[in-house]
């Protein structure tokens, strides 16, 4: 029998599967231990049998090797007197065996994946919701400070060459805290930052509250203990300045 006829006989797959008789087994043992071409293919079945245990559906060129295996078993089954049933039955029950335990991996494997997928967007969940409760609560403390009794509003109106921009603060002087409304300013230029300025009026004395950290935030909370009269802010280079640069004033008002 040449090497082709062996490859094609379905004899490798049956030894692979340890289903041959003793004697054709050390023949083949012997062919496969002297050429290189069948110790590839005896690694080929093995790879394919394992494919077979674990669910992995097998390539077109793998189809060959159980179609071969098939072809063996209907081959040897016509002469019953021929076979080895318990060895049959042995290896039918080894191949349930791994089919069995390469699903139930995978049915494992996947269900801890779904599982993991599941927390992930939990944990996503409960992040947005948090974000949610602390923008609410942020609402609430914002919306009962402009209600107090003691806080002042004051329109900051557009200045010189910025006319169509505005802002709105409220101040409370109990507090010591202003709350700056910035949504009528543009989007400061990069490397920029807008600066609230507390200003008294005689003498003008600037005194700075503090850059404003924009971003998506549009209503922005300043700590302010000083006397203040009236509110300007500017447009200043990134980290902010000792004093205001005038020629870029966007806003300006005064308490009333």
């Amino acid at each position: 029998m040449t090497l082709e006829e062996l490859k094609n006989s379905g004899d490798l797959e049956a030894y692979v599967c340890g289903v041959l008789s003793r004697e054709r087994s050390r023949e083949i043992s012997k062919q496969i231990n002297e050429s290189d071409e069948l110790q590839l293919e005896v690694q080929q079945i093995e790879d394919a049998y394992f494919k077979l245990a674990a669910g992995i559906s097998p390539k077109i060129d793998e189809v060959k090797i159980y179609e071969n295996l098939r072809r063996y078993i209907k081959e040897q089954s016509r002469d019953e007197d021929s076979i080895n049933w318990s060895q049959y039955l042995g290896w039918a029950a080894a191949v349930l065996l791994f089919i069995s335990a390469g699903y139930f991996f995978h049915e494992n494997t996947s269900l801890n994946e779904q599982l993991v997928d599941t927390e992930r967007t939990n944990n996503i969940l409960n992040n947005e919701l948090e974000q949610l409760d602390g923008l609410n609560a942020d609402y609430q403390e914002a919306l009962a400070f402009i209600k107090d009794k003691n806080t002042v509003k004051v329109n900051l109106a557009g200045q010189g060459d910025y006319a169509n921009t505005s802002a709105v603060a409220f101040h409370n002087p109990v507090t010591d805290k202003t709350y700056v409304d910035v949504s009528g300013l543009p989007e400061a230029p990069e490397d920029m930052t807008y600066q609230l300025w507390s200003l008294t009026l005689n003498p003008l004395t600037p005194t700075s509250l503090g850059v404003m950290a924009m971003n998506d935030q549009k209503f922005i909370e300043f700590e302010n203990s000083f006397d203040t009269q009236a509110f300007g802010i500017t447009l200043e280079k990134a980290g902010g300045s000792p004093s205001p640069t005038l020629e870029r004033l966007y806003t300006l008002g005064v308490i009333e």
